[in-house]
């Protein structure tokens, strides 16, 4: 009955089955694709961030009903990460986990702190300037089981939050809990291969120090996972970039919010579509989908391929439309019977797929 979900942060369907196909560079992914149902070209969520489709995947509902919409909120004290929980709008798989008496582990899961039905609760937690990365998990998460995975593995496995150091450190977390506790829904967010990829780019030979890892730790988690069934999926793909444009200097008090592979315009600006960075206009569905329209947008723009909309350095990036090309992402599940049929065509049929698993009922 027991299910562990993996997900594998930033990969495409083509980056994880041209892995698979290198038995001998890469032999668990390899080996877990042959045994596995395997679904490439799936539709990822728009806006294709990490928070909004994880809150997704975690409820089974649009960007507009669950009201994660960015990785980012505005908050009294400036812009912070949607990292708590309280913030989705809706129930949550560990929620309806919950009321059927099923534990659940979850270890960097996005929009898990202060989770109260997460009974092994290693959150994803970000940070700000005067705060301690130490302090803050525990107060955010399970501090006895933080606690004791710092004192196992944290000295000879975790170097800060580098990467791929933290997957490392992460996946021997999940592989205890899986021999010793062997929790009914196991949620595990590794992050090497989307952070290498910000920093380098795909095509990048520092890129495959995040796909060595990756293989090595899915042999550890599969190992660990006996006969439980495991699902691996990702949530969106990278496109390389070749310049970053913050339209802070393009479009003034316009701009909503910058989301990397997309924009969003509170009134329209005239001559937008002449730039270079210009790929096209978000459309109406789009703008309500994402939740965007709620917030006020009334116009939106994608970044064309090659450029990000932000600030800072990046090799690559996300947040572009679910419809570009080289962008679609995969699940994989390891079980003895199929899974079931796609219901929604995009990544919310990984939510249908554990909800059936675990016996759950979800709205």
């Amino acid at each position: 009955m027991a299910i562990l979900v993996i997900s594998l942060d930033g990969m495409t369907d083509l980056a994880f089955e041209a892995m698979s196909g290198a038995p001998a560079t890469y032999p668990n992914i390899a080996r877990f694709k042959e045994q596995s149902h395997y679904r490439g070209g799936v539709k990822t969520m728009f806006v294709s961030n990490t928070y909004p489709i994880h809150a997704s995947i975690a409820t089974g509902k649009l960007p507009k009903e669950h009201g994660i919409t960015s990785n980012y909120v505005e908050t009294e004290r400036g812009r912070r990460w949607a990292q708590l929980a309280s913030y989705i709008q809706a129930e949550t798989l560990w929620d309806a986990a919950h009321k059927r008496g099923l534990s659940t582990a979850a270890i960097l899961w996005p929009i898990t702190c202060g989770a109260k039905n997460i009974r092994w609760n290693f959150p994803e937690t970000h940070i700000h300037g005067w705060e301690n990365q130490l302090v803050e998990s525990l107060r955010q998460g399970s501090r006895g089981f933080q606690l004791g995975a710092f004192l196992r593995h944290g000295e000879k496995l975790l170097r800060g939050i580098g990467q791929p150091g933290l997957d490392r450190f992460t996946t021997a977390v999940t592989c205890d809990l899986l021999r010793k506790r062997r929790p009914d829904l196991t949620l595990l967010h590794l992050i090497a291969y989307d952070t290498l990829s910000h920093r380098n780019g795909s095509k990048s030979e520092k890129l495959d120090l995040a796909r060595r890892a990756l293989d090595e730790c899915l042999g550890k988690l599969l190992e660990a996972a006996g006969d439980t069934t495991v699902l691996v999926f990702s949530d969106h793909g990278h496109l390389d970039v070749a310049e970053v444009i913050d339209l802070t200097q393009f479009l003034g008090d316009a701009l909503l919010e910058q989301c990397g592979g997309s924009a969003f315009l509170t009134h329209p600006v005239a001559g937008v579509d002449s730039h270079p960075w210009f790929g096209r206009f978000l459309t109406a569905r789009e703008l309500d989908e994402s939740g965007f329209s709620a917030r006020g947008a009334v116009s939106g723009i994608a970044a064309n391929p090659g450029y990000t909309f932000g600030t800072g350095s990046h090799r690559s990036d996300h947040g572009y439309p679910a419809d570009y090309e080289n962008y679609q992402v995969f699940y994989a599940v390891r079980c003895n019977a199929a899974p079931l049929e796609p219901v929604y065509g995009d990544v919310r049929d990984i939510t249908a797929i554990i909800v059936n698993k675990l016996g759950l009922t979800m709205p």
